[in-house]
């Protein structure tokens, strides 16, 4: 054992299995009041898709800023991308909100699911402590109350986002390729993770869930009369982003710029991480993917709109971190766990009512990336990989 190590593996399962159980609890209650809140009438994202889904199968685009001329004026407003309104189907297609109410608390349970069991099979290797551990890790996230009580995606994309992962570690690049795409169903989330298919032999996985999005979107344009250049002008010109401004957190608010510059900004970023992906990974014979999934998500975190309700992103960097400090077991790697699992399961509330608060959310998974990475280099080095 080196310097800064803890040496007592009884007692660190010990731990493993408090916060385990302390984080079921929790998580627990998290959930029953996220879907409380919605039972009630309280989940307002959801009726407003619902909303834009009818004009959507009325065959009018669903936005009512921008009609072109001899168009019937759209109804509602959505924020979505083109690509994004068939995936509403599911929900709505029956026309039942009941069943719509329904459908996304299962399927976010399911997505919570599939995230529970990445984080088993990704600790498990340490005891069977760490990996119930690792399966709670997603339970107690402040952002799954919330996603539950407005109705929103979150959960359904990070499901897929965790079963993206979990296809490439069995190298089924084009399964992987679906669920980031139906994950894309929340870019501000899933499109970082387009990063995992610059590593080697995975790029068929980017190919495929680029078909799904375009065919998505060609349909989407075709149903409502759209030609690619009017949705293509209308996104890059007449829209401002302007439902953002509020919300608007980090890179945009903190460099005094609007919102749809910082998102181009964050798009540049991410292709240029890309590129730095692609020349640094692509002769990397350890496993990166976790690491790299953990970076993806602390990137949309700082660079993209989101509100709290979208802190799901930060769980395969939380998962990526735990799994260092099981292995590692040193004081600097438990204490990153720590901090990420102070921002990730404080109550929304509490982040939002201080600027100290809401500043580390900001640092602290930054800097665990850049640990992350930093750890990764060096165990590769160490085993003598290039």
């Amino acid at each position: 054992m080196g310097f800064g190590q803890v040496n007592s593996l009884k007692h660190l399962n010990a731990l493993f299995l408090i916060l385990a159980i302390v984080w079921i609890i929790g998580g627990c209650a998290y959930l029953t009041r996220g879907m409380s809140v919605a039972w009630s009438g309280d989940d307002v994202d959801l009726q407003a898709r619902e909303k834009e889904w009818t004009d959507f199968k009325q065959g009018i685009y669903p936005n009512r800023r921008f009609t072109p001329e001899g168009r019937t004026k759209a109804s509602a407003y959505t924020v979505y991308p083109a690509y994004a309104v068939p995936m509403f189907a599911p929900f709505f297609a029956t026309g039942n909100f009941f069943w719509a109410r329904v459908s996304l608390q299962v399927t976010s349970l399911i997505g919570l699911g599939v995230m529970m069991v990445l984080g088993w099979h990704t600790l498990r290797s340490h005891g069977w402590q760490a990996g119930l551990l690792g399966a709670a890790l997603c339970l107690a996230i402040s952002g799954n109350n919330s996603a539950f009580a407005f109705g929103q995606f979150s959960l359904i994309s990070s499901g897929l986002l965790a079963a993206q992962i979990l296809a490439l570690r069995s190298n089924r690049c084009c399964l992987a390729g679906v669920c980031w795409a139906f994950a894309m169903i929340k870019p501000q989330i899933a499109l970082p993770f387009a990063l995992l298919f610059l590593l080697p032999k995975h790029w068929t996985g980017l190919l495929c869930g680029g078909a799904i999005l375009a065919g998505l979107s060609y349909f989407a344009l075709a149903w409502t009369g759209w030609s690619a250049s009017e949705y293509v002008v209308h996104s890059l010109g007449s829209e401002k982003l302007s439902f953002i401004k509020d919300s608007w957190t980090f890179l945009g608010r903190w460099l005094l710029i609007s919102p749809k510059v910082a998102t181009v900004l964050g798009i540049i970023t991410v292709l240029t991480a890309g590129l730095f992906t692609f020349a640094f990974f692509r002769k990397k014979t350890l496993d990166f993917l976790l690491p790299l999934a953990g970076c993806s998500g602390a990137l949309g975190w700082v660079l993209f709109y989101h509100r709290q309700y979208d802190n799901q992103m930060l769980f395969p960097l939380m998962l990526a971190v735990a799994a260092v400090a099981c292995r590692d077991r040193t004081v600097g790697s438990i204490c990153f766990a720590g901090m990420l699992a102070f921002i990730l399961y404080l109550p929304s509330k509490l982040v939002a009512a201080s600027s100290v608060l809401e500043l580390m959310s900001f640092l602290v998974p930054v800097a665990a990336a850049v640990f992350l990475l930093w750890s990764s280099h060096a165990l590769a080095k160490k085993d003598g990989l290039p």
